[in-house]
Formats: C-alpha cells, structure tokens, sequence
C-alpha cells in the first residue's frame, strides 16, 4: 500500500538520485538509486529524496493499486488539462452508475 514497485529499462540518472527531501504527491514517481521506478500510493510517506518523474493520475491510482505482481502496465504523458478532462469524464460515469 505505500508503493508499486515497477521493473523495466533501467532509467539513467544525470546528476546522481538522491536529491533534497521534499513533498511527494499521491501517485509520484520515484527513481531509486538501482534506476527502477516506485509508483508511491495511499500509505506512502509525506517526503522523498529521490528523483521525482511524473505522477499518475488520481482517477488511476486505483488501477496501480490493484495490479497483480507480473502484470504490464503502460502509462502515457497527458497534459494537465487532458487530466482535468479525464477526471471529469471519470466523475459523470461515476455519478451515472448511482441510483
């Protein structure tokens, strides 16, 4: 529950991966030292001092949360107004699914 660890291509750091702690978001990307990527979910700690990447979605947290160990996972770059549409769009099917 604090995070999804995630395997694939090795990402590169430039400068090193420890950075100054500071906030990091529900759903921040975190690349360790070893360069795998931890999506950081519900339980995850206020603070990080690694390097931040991206953050999913908060309509998809949800989703990461429940994936089983082994499964694929594909994410894409959005904008925030594309993510603000998505949200949107997410909350009227929700609200079409209440009685």
């Amino acid at each position: 529950r604090m995070g999804a660890r995630l395997k694939g291509p090795r990402v590169t750091h430039t400068r090193g991966h420890d950075i100054i702690s500071d906030g990091i978001p529900l759903g921040g990307f975190q690349v360790v030292g070893e360069g795998q990527p931890i999506v950081l979910l519900v339980d995850r700690q206020s603070t990080g001092g690694y390097t931040k990447v991206a953050t999913v979605c908060s309509f998809d947290i949800g989703r990461v949360g429940q994936v089983k160990p082994g499964q694929r996972l594909r994410f894409r770059a959005i904008t925030v107004p594309e993510a603000h549409a998505l949200l949107r769009e997410e909350r009227r099917r929700l609200q079409e699914a209440l009685p």
